[in-house]
């Protein structure tokens, strides 16, 4: 799952796509997400109705606004990975970034004094790993990949949703 850049290093620039069609709400991710980052998930459920859980994390963005909003530069994006991630030994703990996120994905730690959020396991990455959330979905609901794998992935998934029910009905006429 790598990339070439222009420069023609590979880089490992990814996506994450959450399918919430799959989640299952077991909360798999946000344990694995803890367990990774010392109790403290990057990637939380939300019961959006009673019943409906589902996963929020930080989307990564391409123009991120608590990039932009930082005065320091302590959120920087991987040139690898793609990731948004908080350089902690640059942040002044502001919160400029916790405003200006208009999902709500940064926090502020009491305990350091910074901005934390979601950097999709840099480290794991840098080494060929999956983020955590990813490699331990059981519903293989989250999917981290370069962006042309992940719209291919898309493509199959809503394919396969389109198409299997004709199948169905189909094959259920044959045995009639």
């Amino acid at each position: 799952m790598s990339s070439t850049h222009a420069s023609g290093r590979t880089g490992l620039h990814r996506l994450r796509l959450i399918d919430y069609e799959r989640c299952m709400g077991c909360g798999t991710c946000e344990s694995v997400c803890g367990f990774i980052h010392e109790d403290k998930p990057f990637i939380k459920l939300y019961e959006l109705y009673p019943g409906l859980v589902r996963p929020i994390s930080c989307f990564h963005c391409g123009r991120a606004p608590c990039m932009e909003a930082c005065p320091t530069g302590a959120m920087s994006k991987d040139p690898d990975t793609g990731s948004v991630y908080v350089e902690t030994t640059r942040c002044i703990g502001c919160m400029a970034c916790l405003y200006a996120c208009p999902f709500g994905i940064p926090e502020f730690s009491k305990t350091t004094n910074t901005a934390m959020k979601c950097d999709l396991c840099r480290k794991l990455s840098h080494e060929g790993l999956q983020p955590a959330c990813a490699a331990m979905c059981p519903a293989v609901a989250i999917v981290v990949a370069p962006p042309e794998e992940v719209s291919k992935e898309v493509r199959v998934r809503v394919l396969k949703k389109m198409v299997m029910p004709k199948l169905e009905v189909l094959n259920g006429l044959n045995k009639s």
